[in-house]
């Protein structure tokens, strides 16, 4: 008996950065598509990918991860109220323990291998637009395929991270290390919020930025106007020799430096 073929998958969008900009009405864009004004973001990931692609063949276990964005509730409610996550996981006890212990936005649904699909299924709003949005999205729509899910009837788009970036050709070893350097010292600076060397510390507090936060109405009027009267003196005679004005201005803070675009260094002819 001829077995039935597998769900086509969804067609991923080119104009990605544009569909995300109609939905969220950023910018000028206005959301041209009906289908797009009260969609519903959903990201699916998969752990143990290869599990489920070879139809369980070895072992069971295998996460689905779900995260939900409802776009009629941005303005209702708090921004760490807006994404609504699942985990559902299948597979030994020891496996099931560990993955309830790491997930950190709720419980882990701890449901059977045959259920998966129908559990994905259910938490996908059957009234609404959906649109897709993940990092690689073909690999988590194979797993999907695999499991014989039935994708939304009310499928608007698909929107993978990939397509939507708008630098998506600087991937070579020297950006790569580069980038990588950065990122390691932003978790540094941001491991620590609010706790500072010292040294640092004190001189924060004696800065004028740090002190004008208890200055009333009346003394942040005086100061600006004086900042003012200081900056136009400057632009009609220019710097004074040896001060902070004649040197170059460092960026305010430690990451602003890290987050600034490398700049392409010229090559001889």
């Amino acid at each position: 008996m001829p077995t039935e073929p597998p769900p086509l998958l969804p067609s991923i969008a080119k104009n990605g950065l544009q569909i995300l900009h109609e939905i969220l009405r950023l910018g000028s864009y206005s959301c041209t598509s009906p289908g797009l004004s009260d969609a519903v973001l959903i990201t699916i990931d998969f752990e143990n990918i290869n599990t489920i692609k070879s139809g369980f063949s070895q072992k069971a276990n295998c996460q689905a991860g779900l995260a939900l964005l409802d776009t009629k509730e941005l303005s209702q409610k708090s921004p760490n109220k807006l994404i609504s996550t699942y985990n559902l996981a299948t597979g030994c006890p020891s496996y099931l323990k560990k993955a309830s212990e790491k997930f950190i936005f709720g419980g882990t649904i701890n449901i059977g291998l045959p259920d998966m699909a129908d559990r994905i299924q259910s938490l996908i709003p059957p009234a609404r637009n959906v649109v897709f949005v993940d990092h690689g999205i073909l690999n988590d729509f194979q797993a999907l395929q695999a499991l014989n899910f039935q994708f939304p009837v009310r499928l608007e788009s698909v929107l993978d991270n990939f397509q939507v970036v708008l630098f998506n050709r600087f991937h070579c070893a020297g950006n790569d290390a580069n980038l990588t350097l950065r990122a390691l010292l932003l978790l540094a600076a941001e491991g620590f919020p609010g706790q500072e060397l010292g040294e640092v510390e004190k001189r924060k507090a004696r800065s004028r930025k740090y002190q004008a936060k208890s200055w009333g109405k009346e003394k942040q009027e005086e100061t600006r106007a004086a900042r003012r009267l200081k900056k136009e003196n400057v632009m009609k005679t220019g710097p004074r020799p040896g001060t902070h004005e004649s040197k170059p201005v460092l960026g305010s803070t430690y990451s602003s430096h890290l987050l600034r675009e490398p700049q392409a260094k010229n090559s001889d002819p």
